[in-house]
């Protein structure tokens, strides 16, 4: 039994040492992320049937049961059967009419491997329709998320103003009572008048836009719940080196994975067209019968169709159209790196940057705090108070709006690795 239990305990250890280990690299090995946890982002689940439901999503899955019936259609050829039948009379002079008959059938042939040409262009078209579908599904990811980070600094505006407000009407009424008493000048009241009159006008603008945002939200994302700020993430550092965490982006990019399946498509058609330059033969049997029967023949016929300036032209085009799809090619390559290398900087600056302002707003905070007791005890003038007390709002909004900015950046590195609402 002992030697069971130090088994077992072993066993548990394993366990969660893998498990750890698991959770600590799952940023880098693409395993699903919990956004909702760490990026204030909606449920996953949530996410995947708001975006099955939006119309480019919906167009990504025509276009591959297009692609499907498309491959079909290559695969079956273009050449179909053809039958010929005709009925005539003959007329020998001196002699009684005679019906004859003729009955043909002839097809097309692909030749020289356009059969197999044919096929692998319809197996990357197939291919091509699902990278531009997982092209879409990233890119709805990217404006769902913005959409929804937007929301999220409209709704912490409104509750910083909101707050500001509060302490502006607690101001106003104390500066009141003071002037009854006699111990500060009416001037105090008209200050505060005019501090809160601002913040009325400041807080309502807000309200508009976070009501712009949300209704944004609710009309394209059905089905997403509404953003919170009671459950505000803090963010986290990024662990990995930059080139790590850039190759990790680019390795594996579905944006420049579709411009390359293009060009192989392109370049698949290209060699189809090619081969076009000479011509499909068409065979057929022909059988006829003539003098009422007493006469029939069978017999096969050959035609090949001489190629002209038509088809040669063609195949240049589609050359052209082959070498312009390996230049985009390199063109997504450089836009890709880049792009990568500017989010994982954006990750790293703004945690920096909320890291800081958010030492500041404790800072500024308590220097308003001292601040407004030493306007009460009348050792500051009420001015210098509604200075600090705005300083203070004016750095807590920005170490909220540098809070959720870095959450941004961090779950958009994460959305580009695909270690976040993957389409697959």
């Amino acid at each position: 039994m002992k030697a069971l239990a130090t088994q077992v305990a072993l066993a548990c250890a394993l366990f969660v040492s893998v498990t750890n280990a698991a959770n600590a690299n799952s940023t880098v090995t693409g395993s699903p992320l919990a956004g909702d946890l760490l990026y204030a982002l909606p449920p996953e689940q949530a996410v995947r049937r708001t975006l099955e439901s939006l119309p480019p999503l919906r167009l990504g899955t025509m276009e591959q049961e297009l692609a499907t019936a498309e491959q079909a259609r290559l695969n079956a050829g273009t050449h179909e059967w053809t039958v010929r039948a005709g009925a005539s009379q003959r007329r020998v002079e001196g002699e009684r009419r005679y019906t004859e008959q003729e009955l043909g059938l002839e097809r097309g042939i692909r030749w020289f491997g356009k059969a197999d040409q044919d096929r692998k262009i319809g197996e990357k078209g197939v291919t091509l329709a699902q990278a531009q579908r997982a092209d879409a599904w990233h890119e709805a990811c990217r404006t769902l998320m913005q959409d929804w980070y937007d929301a999220l600094r409209a709704l912490a505006t409104v509750q910083r103003l909101a707050e500001q407000h509060a302490l502006v009407q607690q101001l106003q009424a104390a500066a009141e009572l003071r002037v009854k008493s006699g111990d500060s000048p009416a001037l105090e009241v008209m200050q505060t008048e005019t501090e809160l009159a601002r913040s009325e006008v400041l807080l309502a603008q807000a309200r508009h836009d976070a009501a712009q945002a949300l209704a944004l939200l609710s009309t394209t994302y059905r089905q997403l719940p509404q953003p919170q700020l009671d459950r505000l993430p803090e963010p986290q550092g990024d662990q990995y080196d930059m080139p790590t965490r850039v190759a990790r982006i680019t390795d594996d990019n579905h944006e420049l994975e579709l411009a390359e399946v293009e060009a192989q498509f392109q370049a698949l058609k290209a060699r189809r067209a090619a081969s076009e330059r000479m011509p499909d033969p068409v065979l057929g049997i022909r059988s006829t019968r003539e003098r009422d029967g007493q006469e029939r023949t069978l017999g096969v016929s050959l035609s090949i169709p001489l190629g002209g300036a038509a088809r040669t032209a063609e195949g240049d085009a589609a050359a052209v159209r082959a070498r312009m799809a390996e230049e985009r090619v390199s063109q997504v390559k450089t836009r890709v790196q880049l792009d990568a290398q500017r989010a994982v900087a954006a990750q790293r600056h703004t945690y920096q940057a909320w890291t800081s302002l958010r030492q500041v707003a404790q800072q500024s905070g308590r220097q308003a705090q001292l601040m407004e007791r030493a306007w009460q005890a009348g050792e500051a003038n009420l001015s210098d108070a509604l200075l600090s007390r705005r300083q203070a709002l004016d750095t807590t909004l920005a170490a909220q709006t540098a809070q959720i900015a870095a959450l941004a950046a961090a779950a958009r590195v994460q959305l580009d690795a695909h270690a976040l609402w993957t389409i697959d």
